[in-house]
């Protein structure tokens, strides 16, 4: 069995507050409507293809049909795995400004700068966890004026994981039957990392990724994971 889901969405607001966001205040506290923009929670395209495969062996099957010892052990074993793969979510870009030079003096407000004429925000030797954006696309504004670069306007890294099973059922009645499971989870180990660093006033830092998505001990985006299982079913 073979089956795959494709999803495209934009998820469009004014500022993100709530849920696993960050609180996203206004640049202009009198212009909501300018922060209009993706979303923080915005995934533009996700992917999920799972399989589930029955090994051919053991009595029934084509190799080792007739059972016995040796087929006894070989049959029954099912493989499914799960590829999941989606775009990464917006990165707000920000600046820190005294009160003084901003129009209003609401120091409370998320900043963001200027962006610098035709230059990109991908560096040049590409995106890497060590330089995800380009520093020298913005610059500061100038005093009393706000910022000209849009709200979560950069990208953070995609996700990509392959999570696999094999799994053996032994009939001991008609209705009870016991099941040995071994899982990996993030079969090929794949990185994946969070969002880069975007304050630009932190320059050491600016555009830099030092985590990864997820370092507790489960769900979706953790460091290769193996695991066993033993179940009665009844």
């Amino acid at each position: 069995m073979l089956s795959a889901n494709y999803l495209w969405s934009h998820s469009i607001d004014e500022g993100s507050v709530g849920g696993n966001n960050n609180l996203s205040r206004p640049q202009n506290a009198n212009c909501r409507h300018c922060d209009r923009a993706s979303s923080d929670a915005d995934i533009r395209h996700t992917i999920s293809v799972n399989s589930v495969y029955e090994l051919p062996f053991g009595r029934g099957r084509r190799y080792l049909p007739t059972g016995g010892t040796l087929g006894a052990l070989a049959g029954g074993w099912e493989m499914s795995g799960i590829v999941t793969a989606r775009t990464g979510q917006p990165v707000n870009i920000t600046i820190s400004r005294r009160a003084a030079d901003l129009p209003d003096q609401n120091s409370g407000s998320t900043q963001r700068p200027n962006l610098a004429p035709g230059v990109s925000l991908i560096p040049a030797g590409g995106k890497t966890a060590a330089q995800w954006i380009n520093p020298a696309a913005f610059a500061l504004p100038s005093p009393g004026a706000w910022g000209n670069a849009g709200r979560n306007l950069a990208r953070g890294p995609g996700q990509f994981q392959i999570d696999t099973a094999l799994t053996k059922r032994i009939l001991v009645t008609e209705r009870l039957n016991f099941e040995i499971r071994a899982e990996a989870f993030n079969l090929l180990n794949q990185p994946q990392y969070s969002a880069p660093q975007a304050n630009l006033s932190s320059s050491a830092n600016f555009g830099r990724i030092t985590n990864v998505l997820n370092t507790g001990a489960t769900g979706t985006g953790t460091p290769r994971q193996f695991q066993l299982a033993l179940r009665l079913n009844f």
